[in-house]
């Protein structure tokens, strides 16, 4: 079966392999992708070692007056229940959405099988569970209500559509395999290039590699989860993200404002400092050494030459912002910051 992604820039028709298809031919690649933090953008609750030590978890909620417990229900999920003296209700979490790198959210089904957003979220900073990141503008007036945001189908599958590979909204869950970003979120369906590899046949135009894309198309693309990007005579939606604070949080949204990715005439890319197969790397030199391949006077005509530091430039020029209570995000609106 054909299934869609929210951005295809593949052209090749074909169907998913999963990516364990991928590991025969590109084993180094397979393997460092498999750790990164997009592979664990979704797991299965209760094999997350850092909501699975948390547990039993505690916390009176003094905004609901309910009392929120998570529990191990031994079935590879979490239980999560709502109590006070008069009533209570439960979850069951099945599913963790985020690596870690911030923080972790489960998300389940209540007793009435209606979906939920637990209003328990793990949080890196912390290394420890607090209350989920916008659960304050919910005010939750039963026990039902109190174990978090209420779901719809179509939210459940926005949700699985951003965090796994090739889902399609119709099976009740997601690929083991696939779950989290894998080979195919990116490269696109893989069958017909694996069995043409197999059988020694031509590969060529069998898969896809977003490197190719311009910076835009790959703002685009990776937008698809990291925030849709405006086009540049959007005018509105351009002003709109200066003015908005919270859109740091969407750094394919970010960087169309930057000088450096306008005018550089599409080579400022995603991939230019990011390697999709590996975590973002913590050294600033590794940034650095991109910034620096413009502005230097020696490789580029006009290019600029920061009159303070030749060093760590994304600690001024992308400072980390704090817009979520315990999450810090780097801001891609690249600029000299007033």
């Amino acid at each position: 079966m054909q299934l869609s992604d929210p951005v295809r820039f593949w052209q090749h028709e074909s169907e998913y392999s999963g990516s364990q298809a991928c590991k025969a031919c590109h084993q180094d690649i397979y393997s460092s992708q498999s750790l990164s933090n997009h592979a664990r953008s979704l797991r299965r609750a209760g094999l997350v070692p850092e909501l699975a030590s948390s547990l039993p978890f505690s916390r009176f909620d003094r905004v609901s007056g309910f009392t929120l417990t998570l529990s191990d229900n031994s079935r590879g999920a979490i239980r999560l229940e709502a109590a006070d003296a008069e009533e209570s209700s439960g979850a069951v979490l099945e599913w963790a959405f985020g690596s870690g790198t911030k923080g972790i959210t489960p998300i389940g089904r209540t007793n009435a099988s209606g979906w939920v957003e637990s209003r328990l979220t793990w949080y890196e900073s912390l290394g420890a569970i607090d209350f989920t990141t916008g659960a304050s503008k919910y005010d939750p007036q039963n026990a039902v209500e109190g174990l978090g945001r209420g779901l719809t189908t179509e939210e459940v599958v926005e949700c699985f559509g951003c965090h796994t590979t090739g889902y399609d909204g119709h099976s009740p869950a997601p690929s083991a395999d696939e779950m989290g970003i894998r080979c195919e979120r990116c490269h696109g369906p893989g069958r017909t290039h694996v069995e043409a590899a197999m059988n020694g046949e031509s590969v060529d135009g069998s898969i896809f590699n977003p490197i190719a894309l311009s910076g835009f198309q790959q703002a685009q693309m990776c937008g698809a989860c990291h925030g849709n990007p405006p086009r540049d005579n959007d005018f509105d939606a351009l002003a709109l993200l200066e003015q908005t604070p919270h859109s740091v949080r969407f750094p394919s949204q970010r960087i169309v404002l930057s000088r450096c990715f306008n005018e550089t005439f599409g080579e400022l890319a995603c991939t230019r400092c990011h390697d999709p197969h590996h975590d973002v790397a913590d050294e600033a030199a590794s940034f650095d050494e991109s910034c620096l391949s413009c502005h230097d006077t020696a490789v580029r005509e006009n290019g600029t030459v920061c009159p303070v530091a030749s060093a760590n430039c994304a600690s001024c020029h992308m400072p980390t912002e704090r817009v979520m209570r315990h999450s810090l995000f780097s801001d891609h609106w690249i600029r000299v910051v007033r």
